[in-house]
């Protein structure tokens, strides 16, 4: 509001300097020509110098709006620093754009089998396995200063991806469960996966190239076949093949039987 007060401002003085001159130098034309009818010298010469200064005044004031209008603007914004608007400005912002699809949905074909159930130790450094790198086609590789957030576990998400009521622990039934997390300085086609681990053992994974865009939310999701069994759990996120965070979680309780449908 102020800047476009001062805006005001220039205008209206800018329209004062540029009306004056030309009063101004048809005032200092009319002394000049009213000083050549007086026939005495010191009279006709005081009168040739107070038109000649209404002149000069004229093409002063002229130069002047002429100044105001091409550099008022800028002297305005360099003096008087515009209150910035309260708009919510989150530092990952984009528009949340990771949509995983529907083939993160755990599958019999990426159930643990004994070709890819690792059997990490507590200090190696995790890794993808083999099973699972056959499908990496990609050539892009990560940047280095790619990050992820730390993986927030929960049963449900906002509209922007986020974790509602994030916890490390989780009592039966559960249904689908989120791993949401930030990120920043990412690619898009650089190869990113994502697996679940009950103990040592896989129970859900999802692999695919990176399509998010550079930052903002984004989540994996996991609903096991066999349901939730019991333990402790970690999920870890990869890309290319480089290993950049885990998260633990607990589940208590036993998972719900299936129920068998009805045979006609």
């Amino acid at each position: 509001m102020l800047l476009g007060t001062l805006d005001s401002a220039i205008a209206i003085v800018v329209a004062l300097f540029s009306l004056s001159m030309p009063l101004l130098l048809w005032l200092g034309w009319r002394t000049l020509r009213g000083a050549q009818a007086i026939p005495f010298f010191t009279l006709r010469s005081q009168r040739i110098r107070e038109g000649w200064r209404l002149i000069l005044l004229g093409f002063a004031l002229g130069f002047f709006g002429l100044v105001t209008r091409v550099f008022g603007p800028q002297a305005v914004a360099v003096i008087v620093t515009p209150t910035p608007s309260n708009t919510p400005t989150p530092t990952l912002t984009p528009t949340p754009t990771l949509t995983l699809p529907p083939s993160i949905t755990p599958t019999a074909s990426v159930t643990p089998t004994a070709s890819i159930t690792p059997t990490p130790s507590a200090t190696s450094t995790p890794e993808i396995p083999e099973g699972l790198t056959v499908l990496f086609r990609e050539t892009i590789t990560p940047r280095p200063e790619a990050v992820f957030s730390t993986i927030e576990i929960s049963r449900n998400l906002d509209t922007l991806n986020r974790a509602i009521a994030p916890a490390t622990g989780f009592e039966n039934p559960i249904g689908i469960l989120f791993g949401a997390f930030t990120y920043d300085f990412l690619e898009d086609g650089v190869r990113w996966t994502a697996i679940w681990y009950l103990e040592s053992s896989i129970v859900c994974s999802e692999t695919k190239p990176w399509d998010g865009g550079t930052g903002g939310y984004g989540y994996t999701e996991c609903e096991p076949l066999q349901g939730w069994l019991p333990g402790e759990y970690e999920v870890q996120m990869f890309l290319g093949k480089n290993w950049i965070v885990s998260s633990r979680f607990r589940i208590d309780g036993s998972a719900p039987t299936p129920t068998p449908s009805p045979t006609s």
